[in-house]
This record gives structure tokens, C-alpha cells and sequence, in this order.
């Protein structure tokens, strides 16, 4: 006999799903016409908004600071940068729509490139760029290919089919390709021996059946993503790590570290080097905490062999 449940089920998320696309819909109709002003205006009073409802995002933050900075914050001080994540975030978002008007002139007004980055642009690839959810992630890669860099972008696909077409349609406005997260190597591979660049962003969990590797972050192990680190050892090019930082008055600068040339991790496994990579991404949210997404469930997945005291509340074994 049929489950009764399950239609119910499959009903609401249709529901859920048409409703999202409606208001995804009605947001990119409205927040593109509005002044800059007001975008960032929004953006400040929704960061307060959710540091008031939203619990879950605001616990899951502070236990994430606590974990990579111990007593050396205040409570204040990590109060004030959650506050600050949540402002980030939602400008973020906002900013998705607002760029997708108007979107070169918007970008070549509102972004600039540091000489550290903007001399690998002019040079092209192949090399591998990495990257964090850090200031507007969102920005670089738009940006970069507008200059005519070959970018090839992973993403992983939001789960409503319809605004994930809307948002790569924003990301792939200005040349920039996205592949999908899943099966992505091979397509990568390709990019790289036709000297394109590789863009990846290594602060989300990957699971070790699908190519994680545990490396410490914050002094405790998390898995990241070997493909990087795979890339770059297989094919012998740089690793880049890169960053869009949010500046005062809604502009953003796109900059670069030390790029990783071959010289410096012959001889790594990909484990050596994929720590070398997250150690660097680890320093830059060290340098500018305010930037990064706090929110995000980074130490969900625990190493087996790894004192379970050190990872926070919300980690599963």
C-alpha cells in the first residue's frame, strides 16, 4: 500500500520551491532598479534583523569563533563580528541582483583589483585560483573574466533547478564558466591544458568519499577538498589564492597572497599540499575576520582519531 505521506511531502516542497522562485523573482525586479544607498541600507538593517532571528545561524557562529580564537575575543567583540557576518551575508545576496543590471559598468565601478591580482589576470593560465566565502565571493569571478581572463568556476547547484539558472546566468554574464561540483575533474583537467585558469572555494565540507582530506583549520581537522591540490601536482601549475574583500561604502578589491608555484610543493602528496592551501586561506580570515562566513557549519564532521572536545557543539561523529 502507498505511503499517504509521501505526495504530502513532495507537495510542500513544490510549494516551498514555486513560493521561493515568486520572491527570488519579485527581488530581481526591484533590487536592481534601487540606489546604491539603499542597498546598503537594506543590507545593514537585514544583518541586524538576523541577528536577532536568527538563533540557529547566530549559535552556530559564536561557537565557530570560540573554536578558532578561544579567550582571545571578548563576547563583545564576537557579538560584533557576527553581527558583521550577518550584515555580509545579506549584502551578498543583495548584491547578486543589484550587479545584474547594468553589470559592467556596476562592476567597474564598485570593484577594483589590487597589482597582486590584476598581474595573473593580464598574465592568464593555466594556474588554479582558490578561494573562501570571504567578503563577496560572489564578485571576483564576474569581475576577473570581465577583463578577459578564461575562468572556469566550480559551483555546487542551489536546490531550486529555477533561481540556479537565474544566479549562473549572472555568473556566466561577463564570460565566466560554472561547472556543476559533481564530476568536475575532468572538465577541469581540460580547462588547464588549454592554459584556462580553475577557480575553486575550499572552506566547505567535503566528505572523504567524495575526495575530502583532512587538514587542520584552526588548529582542528577538517576535510577539504583535494582537487586543488590534485590540479596543481598532477599538471605542475600555481595555486593562487585569492580574495574579494568588502571595503567601506559598498566597493570591494579583489587581491592575491603568495601564489604556490610548482618549486615550492614538489615532492607534496596532495595532502601536504591541500594543507598548505587551507593554512593560507585559514591566515587571510585570520588577518580579517569580519570577513568571512561564520556561520557556516565548517567543523561538522569530525576525524575519528581527534579529541570530539575540541570540534563544536553541532558536530556529528
Amino acid at each position: 500500500m502507498a505511503d499517504p505521506i509521501k505526495p504530502v511531502r513532495r507537495d510542500h516542497r513544490q510549494y516551498r520551491s514555486a513560493l521561493e522562485l515568486r520572491l527570488f523573482e519579485l527581488a530581481l525586479a526591484v533590487v536592481p532598479r534601487l540606489p546604491r544607498r539603499v542597498v546598503l541600507f537594506l543590507a545593514r538593517w537585514s544583518g541586524r534583523a538576523a541577528w536577532y532571528l536568527a538563533h540557529r545561524d547566530r549559535r552556530i557562529a559564536l561557537a565557530n569563533l570560540r573554536l578558532a580564537f578561544g579567550d582571545s575575543l571578548t563576547d563583545r567583540q564576537r557579538v560584533r563580528l557576527v553581527r558583521q557576518c550577518f550584515q555580509r551575508v545579506a549584502l551578498t545576496a543583495l548584491d547578486l541582483l543589484w550587479f545584474s543590471r547594468d553589470t559592467r559598468r556596476r562592476l567597474a565601478q564598485y570593484v577594483t583589483l589590487d597589482e597582486s591580482l590584476a598581474k595573473w589576470i593580464r598574465q592568464g593560465g593555466p594556474y588554479v585560483a582558490v578561494t573562501a566565502h570571504f567578503g563577496n565571493w560572489e564578485m571576483l569571478g564576474p569581475f576577473a573574466a570581465m577583463q578577459g581572463l578564461p575562468l572556469t568556476s566550480v559551483a555546487k547547484p542551489l536546490r531550486n533547478i529555477e533561481i540556479d539558472e537565474r544566479v549562473t546566468a549572472f555568473r556566466t554574464a561577463m564570460g565566466q564558466v560554472i561547472v556543476p561540483r559533481e564530476g568536475a575533474l575532468r572538465a577541469l583537467l581540460r580547462v588547464l591544458k588549454s592554459k584556462g585558469v580553475v577557480a575553486l572555494a575550499l572552506d566547505q565540507d567535503t566528505r572523504p568519499a567524495d575526495g575530502g582530506t583532512f587538514v587542520p583549520f584552526f588548529g582542528v581537522p577538517v576535510p577539504v577538498s583535494n582537487a586543488a591540490a590534485m590540479l596543481a601536482l598532477r599538471l605542475g601549475v600555481p595555486v593562487l589564492p585569492g580574495f574579494c574583500r568588502a571595503e567601506p561604502g559598498g566597493y570591494y578589491r579583489g587581491y592575491a597572497r603568495e601564489a604556490l608555484m610548482p618549486a615550492d610543493f614538489a615532492g607534496d602528496t596532495e595532502e601536504a599540499l591541500t594543507a598548505r592551501i587551507t593554512a593560507e586561506i585559514e591566515a587571510e580570515i585570520r588577518a580579517t575576520p569580519d570577513q568571512w562566513l561564520w556561520s557556516y557549519k565548517r567543523w561538522k564532521r569530525r576525524q575519528p582519531d581527534f579529541d570530539p572536545a575540541r570540534y563544536p557543539y553541532y558536530a556529528d561523529c
